[in-house]
């Protein structure tokens, strides 16, 4: 087990596999509550993809990937990129959540991804 799956899976990720892509899945729940409890839930599903075609990848899942019930945001980090992309994509005007998809390079910002790229630099940061 290398550096990055360990870190992965002490961050409740698992293997993940979808058409001609590989990597890592997180499904993770937020809960709003006050003095008289419960008042929203909203799911969030993230995916670092650690094999993958690129663009060709990313349409793909733009043409293919479906919202799924509570789950407000399917956010894809494609590792290992060869430039910088983020797509955007709202199911209903984000009513039904959105899909974000992110070409990372090393050393890339985006405060979209920010909590992912932050367990990525921490393998290289390791190495």
């Amino acid at each position: 087990m290398n550096n990055l799956e360990e870190i992965l899976l002490d961050n409740g990720f698992e293997p993940w596999e979808y058409g001609d892509m590989q990597g890592w899945h997180r499904h993770t729940d937020f809960i709003k509550d006050c003095m008289v409890g419960e008042i929203a839930r909203y799911s969030a599903d993230d995916f670092i993809v650690t094999k993958h075609n690129g663009i060709d990848s990313a349409k793909f899942l733009r043409k293919n990937w479906q919202s799924k019930g509570n789950v407000m945001k399917h956010r894809f980090l494609f590792l290992d990129s060869d430039f910088s992309k983020l797509y955007v994509k709202s199911y209903w005007l984000g009513l039904k959540g959105w899909l974000e998809i992110l070409h990372y390079r090393e050393g890339d910002k985006e405060k979209r991804f920010a909590d992912l790229i932050y367990l990525i630099e921490l393998q290289n940061a390791e190495k």
